[in-house]
């Protein structure tokens, strides 16, 4: 019997796929990815116009269960596993032996993330030293936190335990939540100091957030027993001695009702809406700045078209705000002090919708409408983020990323798992590869990733062995990004606002009849 903890069920069910994105974040030719990392990177990038077609990352990470069957979750997901591993009817075999657990674990977690990314579109004001971005996206977090063995043996193998069978599983406690929600984000970016080698800028991002579903258990405290049915060995009682806790959910016409209409877009039509804000600053130390000053009409300016740094620090508050769910038609929530309660086999079956889940629960514990209330808050899973990226060469560059979370892992609301992570990369303005290293999941799981980027499209991984399955992967990681982009350039020709040396009448005459795209030998000022 699998049950009440359904949670994952569901989102099982949903079938959405998703949130570091390492490899392509801490780029310079990153564009609007780099927006999501820090705020200011919009200002002073090197693109003119960067217009983001679509994205998707999926991330599934968790300290408990590792990988252990023959073919990989990849393959599970995306129903490619061989032949040799499926039954007669073509379903996919597995064996609670593929499982490996860590019963030795105090605090067992799970993180999954999808992040699909819309259109969006950055572009630069190069006299007013700043540009603008606007990007949309949509994202499903869930998490299982603060979770003791007992909990986390039932969420990987349903109440078929037989090691466990009448022996009471008391003093147990986790904390699971789902959300999904869409985003909207305006992002403004300027350089506030440009002196010699010495240059900053800062960036903030308002956005709106409209919530798509929720769904959340947080169990304070949870005494239960799997008991065997004698004429049923193959069917299993759950018995609850005492349930304590909080639980909420939006019903399906939560999901139905979204879509692109002014109103739920803009107006009050979302079972839930709230707002976020990021707010960073990036320095940037530059000892050669006098190499890329470029002589225009009215003065100097710096040549946008190159990175000058030989090192940048930044730091940046993500994701700062909440979500208020408050509609009654949508939104249930009631607190949890149960004791005795016998959950029978057939209890929980074929959950498919969370109305099926709503109707299922209030059966199991005797609840109806006039148990819930129809408002709650869910925090974004804010962060701080500080990177510290290092130029050895004009393209071979060493970064480092601290992503700690600032909230809470015991209550209702989204958490983001604290990593750090090194990502050695090299790049060019078409072209780039990085293999990121990074601790994350709290900072109890170790990967390896693997990003490319040629012209408009990248694709990586920020944990290559678990998608590719080796060794006992505890996880798995993709992403991909199509988008384009108009570079920062300088001028083909001389005009009226630079001044440009030749090299003698006959290298102008050869530009002239080959068409020769070379770039120009600027006056430099030091």
């Amino acid at each position: 019997m699998r049950l009440p903890f359904c949670f994952f069920l569901v989102f099982i069910h949903l079938q959405t796929y998703s949130q570091q994105w390492l490899g392509i974040s801490p780029s310079n030719y990153g564009g609007t990815y780099g927006i999501y990392t820090n705020p200011a990177n919009v200002a002073d990038s090197r693109y003119k116009i960067f217009l983001n077609l679509a994205g998707a990352n999926i991330d599934v990470i968790n300290n408990y269960a590792a990988w252990g069957a023959p073919y990989s979750v990849l393959g599970l997901v995306t129903n490619t596993v061989a032949a040799r591993h499926r039954a007669d009817n073509g379903s996919i075999l597995y064996r609670n032996s593929y499982t490996k657990e860590s019963l030795d674990n105090t605090n067992s977690t799970a993180f999954f993330g999808a992040d699909i990314r819309g259109p969006s579109l950055m572009f630069t004001l190069e006299k007013a030293k700043m540009a603008i971005g606007l990007t949309t996206r949509g994202r499903l977090i869930a998490n299982l936190n603060n979770t003791t063995t007992p909990v986390a043996r039932v969420f990987v193998n349903g109440t078929v335990l037989p090691t466990t069978y009448g022996i009471p599983q008391n003093d147990n406690h986790f904390a699971a939540n789902l959300n999904g929600y869409a985003e909207m984000g305006l992002t403004v970016g300027k350089v506030i100091r440009e002196q010699e080698e010495h240059f900053l800028k800062a960036g903030l991002t308002v956005k709106r957030v409209n919530a798509v579903l929720n769904l959340h258990y947080i169990g304070q405290e949870v005494d239960f027993t799997i008991d065997q049915i004698a004429n049923r060995p193959r069917k299993q009682n759950l018995f609850f001695e005492n349930a304590v806790g909080t639980y909420g959910m939006t019903k399906i016409g939560a999901l139905q009702i979204a879509g692109f209409s002014p109103n739920w877009l803009f107006g009050n039509a979302p079972a839930g809406i709230g707002y976020g804000l990021d707010i960073g600053f990036v320095y940037e130390y530059r000892p050669d700045y006098n190499k890329y000053d470029i002589r225009v009409k009215d003065g100097l300016m710096m040549d946008g078209t190159k990175n000058k740094y030989q090192y940048k620090l930044s730091m940046a508050l993500l994701d700062f705000g909440q979500i208020r769910y408050k509609s009654e038609p949508f939104v249930y929530q009631t607190d949890v002090a149960e004791s005795n309660v016998l959950i029978s086999p057939g209890t929980f079956n074929k959950i498919d919708s969370p109305d099926k889940l709503y109707n299922q629960m209030n059966t199991a514990f005797g609840w109806t409408d006039i148990n819930y209330r129809h408002q709650f808050n869910v925090p974004l899973p804010a962060v701080i983020a500080t990177t510290f990226d290092y130029a050895f060469s004009e393209r071979i560059y060493l970064n480092a990323t601290w992503i700690q979370s600032i909230r809470g892992t015991k209550s209702i609301g989204m958490n983001q798992p604290s990593m750090i992570a090194f990502i050695p990369r090299w790049e060019s303005k078409w072209l780039e590869v990085s293999v990121p290293l990074a601790l994350q999941n709290g900072y109890r799981n170790l990967t390896m990733g693997l990003a490319g980027r040629a012209g408009p499209l990248f694709l990586g991984t920020d944990n290559l062995p678990g998608l590719l399955n080796i060794g006992n992967p505890k996880g798995l990681n993709a992403y991909f990004g199509l988008f384009v982009p108009i570079h920062r350039k300088l001028p083909d020709s001389p005009n009226a606002c630079y001044s440009e040396i030749r090299e003698g009448w006959g290298q102008g005459i050869r530009d002239i009849f080959k068409k020769r795209k070379q770039r120009r030998n600027w006056s430099r000022v030091r």
